[in-house]
């Protein structure tokens, strides 16, 4: 009779799987990263993570949506406390995904890698199409959710090029972050008010904080020490 898992077994091999990966692609990168290195730091067969997930970008999938759900409930939890504006809360969670990516190049390649393979960049899109719906249908009352998918398209390649290049001294996280605001509101069309009304927000929130605190969370929820 086959060996049938357990759900418990299931979480538990996938936790192994993703684990590994994570250390793998913060270490060596996407690109350059196997499924041999993944299955050696695991101890999981090349042939069994295959069978669980079909390739690397799958992994990395997985991997990517755990982050973007640990970033969101993150964000949602500082941002509702101060506001039900869902304007507000959209921005602080782009914002909280740019300090994200700054905490270091390991990080920031993590980042890249889920905004530039296909089937990953793909979860985001929809992610990010879906908040700015909530957020801007009232003002674009004749628009469907499809409409804002298509505009995310490049609203998402903004994000992308800002995480793409490290701060500085001269181009600090802060400008950064005010930059990447201003792009994306302009493209919804909001007025002066309602961006100095962002801006303000978000100097309420201490992102370096909440980043490194939605860190640790999906790290130990892995099992990875930081």
């Amino acid at each position: 009779m086959a060996n049938i898992r357990s759900e418990k077994e299931s979480r538990e091999l996938h936790r192994q799987i993703l684990t590994a990966a994570t250390v793998m692609f913060m270490q060596k990168g996407f690109e350059r990263t196997t499924i041999t290195d993944i299955a050696k730091l695991s101890g999981v067969p090349k042939s069994k993570i295959l069978y669980e997930m079909n390739s690397k970008e799958e992994i990395l999938e997985h991997l990517v949506t755990r982050f973007l759900d640990g970033v969101t409930a993150a964000s949602d939890a500082v941002s509702e406390k101060l506001t039900d504006d869902k304007v507000l809360i959209f921005i602080a969670n782009e914002v909280l995904q740019l300090y994200m990516a700054e905490m270091n190049e390991d990080m920031r390649n993590l980042y890249l890698a889920g905004y530039s393979m296909p089937k990953t960049s793909e979860e985001v899109l929809k992610r990010r199409a879906k908040m700015m719906h909530e957020a801007f249908s009232h003002s674009f009352p004749g628009q469907e959710l499809k409409d804002f998918y298509e505009t995310e398209i490049a609203s998402m390649g903004i994000m992308r090029a800002y995480m793409t290049i490290p701060c500085d001294m001269y181009f600090t996280i802060e400008a950064k972050a005010k930059r990447l605001v201003t792009m994306l509101l302009r493209i919804y069309k909001a007025e002066d008010e309602k961006i100095t009304e962002v801006f303000e927000f978000v100097e309420k929130i201490d992102f370096e904080s909440v980043a490194k605190k939605a860190v640790e969370s999906v790290f130990d929820e892995l099992n990875i020490k930081n």
